[in-house]
């Protein structure tokens, strides 16, 4: 059976995380990923739970909310740091108004 992705684009092989409860290892699929938020929702099946990680820019770790408000998810997967702000220098200062019936 061929790997497909599901709506986050992810493969079922990434979809699996790892995270830290502070005392254990577990596993988790994620479910729910918002990079403009840093917003990030994985499921234990284990445990039939659902966690919720807020991404920590000052430390640039995933820290669960809440009840689990120790716990850590480590990602091994690049695009799922949340977006970052970027000035685009190719916009003039002021706007530009065009008309859109000729003269």
């Amino acid at each position: 059976m061929a790997d497909v992705n599901n709506k986050l684009g992810l493969t079922s092989d990434e979809r699996i995380v790892s995270y830290s409860t502070g005392i254990k290892n577990s596993f988790a699929e994620i479910r729910t990923y918002d990079p403009t938020y840093g917003f990030l929702k994985v499921y234990d099946p284990m445990v039939n739970t659902q966690i919720e990680f807020l991404w920590d820019s000052g430390t640039s770790t995933w820290k669960g909310t809440g009840v689990h408000s120790g716990y850590t998810v480590d990602i091994s997967i690049e695009e799922l740091s949340p977006l970052t702000k970027q000035t685009d220098e190719d916009v003039p200062e002021t706007a530009t108004t065009v008309s859109r019936f000729p003269a």
